[in-house]
């Protein structure tokens, strides 16, 4: 079972990669060239230390512009987690046979869903680029570590949160975490 879990959390992580990065990077770089901006702001970047969005925004001064550029950023760098969250924790929710075992698979995840605000305020700006137009474009990134640490501070409230607790319970949310984890080890 341990096997067919691991094997189902790669998967699934490894399509959303794939889905959220399949910009062929010549063909960006190419574009990105002749569009005079940097190859990030057509195929973003990816690695194993965390989560990188685009962000841009073209208002009516450079401040108002980074602002809305990094907004964006976020917004996108939310939806991803959000994704994330929900990829890692619907492929556990599938592999669970016994009904109390989905339930505290979904308390988990709506409440590791509610914490993504959280997660977000260890995004930071790692690249900037301002275009010959004064639209900017912002590389934001989210580091795993920071992913990590909140969403399992989600999993401590949980347990914190259930008076009684069972071994089925605890099973999940060691699970919950080593999926975590999995994510990250398994995308680079």
């Amino acid at each position: 079972m341990k096997k067919l879990l691991t094997l189902a959390v790669i998967a699934i992580t490894g399509f959303m990669f794939m889905s959220c990065g399949s910009t062929d990077t010549t063909s960006a770089a190419a574009q990105a060239a002749d569009l005079n901006l940097p190859e990030w702001v057509l195929a973003g970047r990816k690695d194993d230390k965390g989560i990188y969005a685009v962000g841009s925004g073209k208002l009516s001064n450079l401040v108002n512009s980074q602002k809305m550029a990094i907004a964006q950023g976020r917004l996108e760098l939310a939806a991803t987690t959000k994704t994330s969250v929900q990829g890692i924790t619907q492929t556990l929710v599938d592999d669970q046979g016994a009904e109390g075992d989905r339930q505290d698979l979904e308390a988990l995840t709506e409440n590791a869903l509610l914490k993504v605000d959280n997660i977000l305020v260890g995004s930071e700006k790692v690249d900037q680029y301002v275009a010959k137009d004064g639209t900017v474009y912002v590389l934001m990134f989210l580091p795993k570590e920071t992913f990590l640490t909140e969403l399992n501070k989600s999993l401590a409230e949980t347990k914190a949160k259930s008076f009684n607790r069972t071994s089925s319970a605890a099973y999940t949310e060691a699970k919950m975490a080593e999926a975590y984890e999995k994510y990250f080890a398994n995308n680079n």
